[in-house]
């Protein structure tokens, strides 16, 4: 096999590299096809390999000491046999996947990891090794992994006395809402309570949760986003006290856009009123409104066409809670 070379890259960084500087007199390759079905959790069936049956190549050989550079059956410019040994250990202990190049043979170029590499080292310098490599497979799944739900976020129970009609408050701007809650954890819910049970402690109701819990919210609609947007706006009017008071209903009303007529948030501006503008335009919720967060309301007015002045008005403020 003296014409033969063997070439190793680690994959994605071919600086990372390795010539064999002596081929070794034999190459032995396993290969092997079966697979197992195995049923995991929501994957699906998942087939994978069964036991050791990936593609192996392996073989021993000779990291030459140095001082055999000139001899002319070393293939490529001989390095310290520790550089090698280095690289290769470190390959292997940092789990690395290496392409594995040999020219002259039908193997031509594999993506593997070593899976085993031993060396002793002779008196003459010399490093005897043994190598072997295994294919690096990926898992192949017969069909697509669900996904979350677009929107689903996770919220942990707070307090003691947080209800399922808090957080449906809190998430939909309607404590009437929290069945939808409730559905979408009822295993963990159902669960904990019967633990409490069967500890002889009081349960109230079905819908009672516990401090530390975390539970899945499901998607607020457009309509209940909107409502949520108009409430948060409604209680930054309230909380500023200079506009005049209106109604925390979540609705866009008439008494709402009377006092929306007198708002005009522009640099100088302070209060909730600028925190709710400066989160609906990305500014830094500090509510004092400044060039940079005149810029950033310029920006929202010209991708939602209306009039760019940087001054958030009726018109822009209506947008932001339409």
């Amino acid at each position: 096999m003296k014409e033969v070379s063997i070439k190793l890259y680690e994959l994605g960084n071919k600086k990372e590299n390795i010539t064999i500087p002596l081929p070794p007199e034999e190459l032995e390759y396993k290969s092997s096809s079966r697979l197992q079905e195995y049923e995991i959790l929501d994957l699906g069936k998942v087939s994978i390999p069964k036991g050791r049956n990936l593609s192996t190549i392996g073989w021993e050989g000779i990291f030459p000491a140095i001082t055999r550079k000139r001899f002319e059956f070393i293939h490529d410019e001989l390095k310290q046999p520790g550089e090698y040994i280095e690289k290769i250990e470190n390959w292997r202990k940092k789990h690395k996947k290496v392409q594995v190049q040999i020219s002259k043979t039908p193997l031509k170029s594999k993506t593997m990891y070593v899976e085993e590499f031993n060396y002793t080292i002779s008196a003459a310098g010399d490093y005897k090794y043994t190598i072997l490599f295994i294919e690096a497979a990926e898992l192949k799944l017969n069909r697509t992994v669900r996904k979350s739900k677009k929107g689903t976020k996770k919220y942990k129970v707070k307090r003691k006395s947080e209800t399922l009609r808090d957080i449906s408050k809190k998430f939909y701007g309607d404590g009437s809402k929290y069945q939808r809650i409730y559905k979408a954890n009822k295993a963990l819910i159902d669960k904990k309570n019967a633990e409490m049970k069967k500890k002889g402690e009081k349960v109230k109701s079905k819908y009672t949760i516990y401090r530390g819990q975390v539970l899945t919210i499901p998607p607020a609609t457009s309509a209940e986003k909107k409502k949520l947007s108009i409430l948060a706006l409604q209680k930054a009017i309230n909380k500023d006290k200079k506009y005049g008071k209106v109604p925390t209903n979540g609705k866009l009303d008439a008494s709402t856009k009377t006092v929306l007529k007198k708002i005009f948030i522009k640099v100088g501006s302070r209060g909730e009123v600028v925190k709710f503008v400066q989160g609906k335009v990305g500014a830094t919720k500090d509510g004092i409104c400044g060039s940079k967060t005149k810029a950033k309301i310029k920006k929202y007015q010209k991708k939602h066409n209306l009039s760019a002045d940087g001054i958030a008005g009726i018109d822009t403020l209506t947008k932001m809670v339409s």
